[in-house]
């Protein structure tokens, strides 16, 4: 799992660019120790998830088949990652 997003790019609100091999991935979840949960998931939609406009600093990124209303992301719906990326 890679960004093709150039890292000066990766900004609360804007789009982020993932390129993975893996299979079955519709959204994207941001897991970082501010999000309720633990993880904020948005839709993977054309190879591109809106990054949350609730993160910044250090954030991982995962590609997940679900989007549990609970906010946890668990080793069942996890199809790759993490992606380590910094958002300002």
């Amino acid at each position: 799992m890679t960004s093709t997003t150039a890292a000066s790019a990766i900004v609360a609100d804007a789009q982020l660019a993932v390129a993975s091999t893996a299979q079955g991935a519709t959204h994207c979840a941001f897991v970082n120790g501010g999000v309720p949960g633990g993880a904020a998931f948005v839709a993977l939609t054309g190879g591109n998830c809106q990054v949350p406009q609730i993160l910044k600093g250090d954030v991982y990124v995962f590609l997940a088949s679900a989007a549990p209303a609970t906010g946890v992301l668990t080793d069942d719906i996890t199809v790759a990652g993490p992606m380590v990326v910094q958002i300002s």
